[in-house]
């Protein structure tokens, strides 16, 4: 491969709920860096951009990426666990009390 091409190779998007793992595939043919991360999931409705309440700033999505192929990259964005500024959590709290909240 010359220095003077660029390297080609096809890049595939997912985004990846932070509540309940459900995959959100980018639309195909739209170009990665024009891609716009949805703010909700369709699946269950949380939030995909997280903000952290200690420092007060908006907390980047991380990503891995996967090469199955030489020139096929799968690139999958997560919400961030924790703030890239301070460190804080940026996990919902779990529920430690597990009681059926029906009526009896």
């Amino acid at each position: 491969m010359s220095k003077n091409k660029p390297a080609k190779f096809k890049l595939t998007v997912d985004f990846q709920c932070g509540s309940c793992g459900a995959l959100i595939h980018q639309a195909p043919g739209a170009p990665p860096e024009k891609a716009a991360a949805p703010k909700f999931c369709p699946r269950c409705g949380a939030g995909m951009e997280r903000f952290c309440l200690a420092c007060r700033k908006k907390a980047d999505m991380f990503f891995e990426e996967w090469w199955p192929e030489d020139d096929e990259c799968i690139r999958t964005y997560s919400p961030a666990k924790r703030c890239g500024s301070c460190g804080a959590i940026l996990e919902p709290e779990k529920k430690t009390d597990e009681g059926d909240w029906s009526e009896a």
